[in-house]
């Protein structure tokens, strides 16, 4: 596969999961750690400042092996440079609907074949007053 190499980035992948017991709750879940994947188109706007908060948010595109069960929604934690053993600090994200890209007779022909998902992360900074 081409892109087995290209995947530098390492995810943890989250879901709200059903919690049991006599009321309903959710909880979020650690579904799968360490999946080889790969931020590769980053958008940042520049930082907003007002009178309470300061807000950044991003828009970037993750690849992964189409196999890899991300689904619109799920919180995503991902260490740039993780399989390369020079991981940063995980970054939290969240996905939206995954996209397929299948390669004819199975991904034998160019080995191509990926799950493009939008990434959407966001962070809000309260100011201090002291």
């Amino acid at each position: 596969m081409v892109f087995s190499n290209w995947y530098t980035d390492l995810m943890d992948i989250y879901r709200v999961t059903e919690t049991g017991g006599a009321l309903s709750r959710q909880a979020l879940t650690l579904l799968y750690s360490a999946v080889p994947c790969r931020v590769y188109s980053s958008q940042q706007n520049n930082l907003a400042i007002n009178p309470t908060a300061a807000t950044s948010n991003k828009n970037d595109k993750l690849a992964c092996d189409v196999f890899v069960d991300v689904r619109e929604g799920d919180t995503l934690m991902i260490t740039r440079g993780g399989a390369l053993n020079r991981g940063r600090e995980a970054v939290r994200y969240i996905a939206s609907q995954p996209q397929a890209f299948f390669d004819p007779v199975g991904g034998a022909m160019t080995g191509l074949e990926h799950l493009e998902v939008g990434l959407r992360e966001d962070n809000i900074n309260t100011a201090s007053t002291e």
